[in-house]
């Protein structure tokens, strides 16, 4: 008898307590894309990457890029980043590399898949 007393009462205390409130898991954020033949445009805050190293050769806009690969040797501050040339960099003809780039994402590396020449 006492323990069902104490069951109640705890079943009760417990209801009564306030529950915290569960928030949804935000969803990744999937970038636009943009460039090659989709001919989609990126919006003024953002530059196209990855028309020529993305498969599909149809880039994805990024916002604030990070430069790496450049005559300083800045690597991409997030080790899973993958450093892409920077479209904005005018290579001249002939030219194996300018030395400039812009980190892409890591997961969007994976998800869209880069080429491996």
């Amino acid at each position: 008898m006492k323990a069902t007393l104490f069951l109640i009462a705890f079943t009760a205390f417990t209801a009564a307590a306030p529950q915290p409130k569960l928030q949804p898991k935000p969803a990744a954020a999937t970038p636009k894309r943009c460039g090659g033949a989709s001919n989609k445009q990126c919006p003024q805050s953002a530059i196209c990457v990855g028309e020529k190293e993305i498969k599909g050769g149809v880039g994805v806009c990024l916002a604030n890029p990070k430069p790496c690969g450049n005559f300083f040797g800045d690597v991409c501050p997030n080790k899973t980043d993958v450093c892409i040339s920077d479209p904005r960099i005018q290579c001249p003809p002939g030219a194996m590399d300018c030395g400039g780039g812009v980190c892409l994402p890591g997961v969007w590396a994976k998800q869209f898949g880069l080429k491996t020449n």
